[in-house]
């Protein structure tokens, strides 16, 4: 706000790039709309005041995911005679109910966990057993195998599982002004890459397979990351949308020299009404969720098996990702309004 009271006092000098960024102070204005409807009259209101033309957004396209490629080498079985000597073993009744109708139809999470509880309760079971029994090297060989495959199925599990795989689907549903669910979402991403981390870095004994389905419950109840990708994404098309409408325009004409500048204290209110309270507000809302978010995104989907070009791009550190995305189309929407001041030598408060 302080940045905005100081360029009114000194509107007919050079104004930095920034000076509408801190517009994010200003209090949001509830409303039972989606928040890009703000963007959608914003424009509309200048067409008609300006006379011309409304332009058209166009629409988002869905971005695909790439089903993970299974290359799994046949499972080692263990028979129900090699099951009864190590009926003292946790992994007896693991591999039990895992074995039965259940166990044959379980989603790709609790595939996962399964291979995760088979590679903890094996090793605990091996330090009760022989080393040279043929039960031991059997247990031995299958507990290797998922210790290798395991990434597959973690990747099958952003793939498959709606409540990750939804993550980069439209839905129409954008995050709302006031959303709930945040510091929920960030805990059950954070579970999710923990995971992924012991994974690669071999260290599965430690990790808590319980954390797979209540992360999962979170996402599932909450929805977040799917609202705010899909709310970032509108965002960022609307703002090209807006900057190429102005660009088009001819800022003498809006106020001529010498004339009344009725005409530029019209634009310049729909510009304040809108985008000042209403816009820049709820965009600096999401970078601030963003920021906290996106390397979350990053560690999970980046250079993934399943990840598709379209959301590496969205998610590469060194390129032109999702956050500076947003805050480039805002900045350069703001541009052409600095000009606008300036030359109209109005103040926009």
């Amino acid at each position: 706000m302080n940045h905005l009271f100081s360029l009114k006092q000194s509107i007919y000098t050079k104004l930095p790039v920034n000076w509408l960024l801190a517009a994010c102070c200003m209090v949001l204005l509830g409303c039972s709309e989606q928040p890009s409807e703000a963007n959608k009259t914003y424009l509309s209101r200048l067409s008609n005041t300006l006379q011309t033309p409304e332009p058209h957004t166009k629409p988002l396209q869905q971005l695909a995911l790439v089903k993970p490629v299974e290359a799994l080498q046949p499972a080692i079985k263990i028979g129900i005679t090699e099951l009864a000597g190590i009926s003292q073993c946790k992994l007896n009744v693991l591999i039990s109910e895992h074995n039965n109708q259940l166990g044959k139809t379980a989603t790709a999470a609790s595939q996962l966990k399964y291979q995760i509880d088979f590679i903890q309760s094996a090793q605990n079971c091996l330090n009760t057993l022989d080393k040279q029994s043929n039960v031991h090297s059997k247990i031995t060989a299958a507990k290797n195998q998922k210790q290798t495959q395991l990434t597959y199925y973690f990747n099958n599990v952003l793939y498959s599982e709606p409540e990750l795989s939804s993550t980069w689907q439209l839905t129409g549903q954008e995050l709302s002004t006031q959303p709930a669910g945040f510091s929920d979402t960030v805990e059950a991403l954070k579970k999710l890459t923990t995971i992924k981390h012991q994974i690669e870095t071999k260290g599965s004994m430690a990790i808590n397979s319980d954390d797979i389905l209540s992360a999962l419950e979170t996402l599932n109840k909450y929805k977040f990351d799917q609202q705010l990708i899909q709310a970032v994404r509108e965002q960022i098309s609307l703002n090209h949308t807006a900057t190429q409408f102005v660009n088009s325009l001819v800022v003498e004409d809006i106020c001529p020299k010498g004339k009344n500048k009725q005409q530029a204290k019209i634009v310049s209110n729909i510009f304040n009404k809108y985008y000042l309270k209403q816009i820049q507000p709820y965009q600096a809302q999401l970078s601030g969720y963003l920021e906290t978010l996106q390397p979350l995104y990053m560690q999970l989907w980046f250079n993934q098996a399943v990840s598709s070009e379209a959301v590496n791009a969205l998610l590469d550190p060194n390129s032109n990702n999702l956050l500076a995305q947003l805050k480039a189309s805002a900045k350069e929407h703001v541009i052409w309004w600095q000009k606008f001041y300036k030359t109209c030598e109005i103040s926009p408060i």
